[in-house]
């Protein structure tokens, strides 16, 4: 009797330490501030484009306040709504972010993507980069108004991102307000797209500076006008729409979200580790020499600038009709 209570006595006090030990691991568990893990960034276009490479630089920098990995996950499918439907559809946890474009108001406004504006917490917005409407540069126009009127002859062809991309939709304002005529040929981002007009697959498309930029400076594209108030300083012979006598300012904004519903202390470590990526000297000298205009704008001023991009672009695209 005496030696059954003796190990009653141990097993109990053995199942007490036990209990303590994992107590403590949760308790270290629980105190483990996020993230613990790798994060994952969803750009919802093809390597080699704007998103793609601006995304990766923030994300580089921002690993070094987060201390993991953040990995790029490329999903260009659907022209960029498989991408966002992936996020809108994430655990709201942190881990699953994405690289936030203006598709996203053209998506939610010309297709049934299955999610909306309110299914994404905006974090920041880094960058506003008008776009460049280019040619091949074996074509002999070198004026907007000799591209426009070679296209009311015969319709020219021009690239795109996707359908209902920002990049179509800035070929769709060239069309309403000149009457110019362009077949569109829709890609999965600007690594097919840009080559395709250089190599002379198609004539024409409105991209980024970035995005054609090297192909500028070896002479296989000829920009023939940039969609902003002002010239831009390294391409002062480019001129402006409004210059070439259209009225148009339009580009693409880029930011990063998360699916809604970020637990408060989450979110506010990923905007801090964001944001100070964003403003780091490292991220706007690479931005510089990659031509990405650094535009930055908070949480709550991202989210008011994306719900006033949404009336502004339904307005237009009713216009367009």
């Amino acid at each position: 009797m005496r030696e059954r209570n003796l190990i009653n006595v141990s097993i109990f006090a053995l199942s007490a330490v036990l209990a303590i030990g994992l107590s403590g691991i949760r308790a270290e568990a629980a105190d483990k501030q996020f993230p613990t893990r790798f994060l994952e960034v969803v750009v919802p276009f093809a390597p080699g484009g704007a998103v793609d490479n601006s995304i990766r630089i923030v994300a580089t920098e921002a690993e070094k306040s987060l201390g993991q990995k953040i990995t790029i996950l490329n999903k260009p499918a659907g022209g960029s709504v498989e991408g966002q439907r992936h996020v809108a559809n994430a655990k709201p946890d942190g881990y699953t972010l994405l690289a936030m474009t203006s598709s996203i108001v053209s998506n939610i406004l010309t297709k049934d993507v299955g999610f909306t504006l309110e299914s994404f917490d905006p974090l920041i917005m880094y960058c506003f980069d008008p776009f460049v409407f280019v040619v091949n540069a074996e074509l002999p126009y070198k004026t907007l108004a000799e591209v426009i009127a070679a296209s009311k002859v015969k319709p020219l062809a021009a690239t795109t991102p996707g359908k209902a991309n920002s990049k179509h939709i800035a070929g769709m304002l060239i069309e309403e307000k000149t009457g110019a005529k362009f077949n569109y040929v829709h890609t999965k981002g600007a690594s097919e797209g840009v080559p395709m007009i250089a190599g002379g697959h198609v004539q024409v498309g409105c991209w980024a500076w970035a995005e054609v930029r090297p192909l500028v400076e070896q002479g296989k594209i000829r920009p023939i006008a940039v969609m902003a108030e002002q010239r831009d300083p390294d391409f002062p012979n480019v001129p402006t729409f409004k210059e070439a006598g259209v009225e148009i300012y339009y580009g693409a904004w880029r930011g990063i979200a998360a699916p809604k519903g970020l637990p408060t202390d989450t979110r506010n470590i990923l905007i801090s580790a964001l944001t100070k990526s964003v403003n780091s000297p490292e991220v706007k000298e690479k931005f510089d020499k990659a031509g990405f205009p650094v535009v930055y704008k908070d949480a709550d001023g991202f989210r008011i600038y994306i719900e006033e991009d949404y009336v502004s672009l339904k307005k237009t695209l009713d216009q367009l009709k």
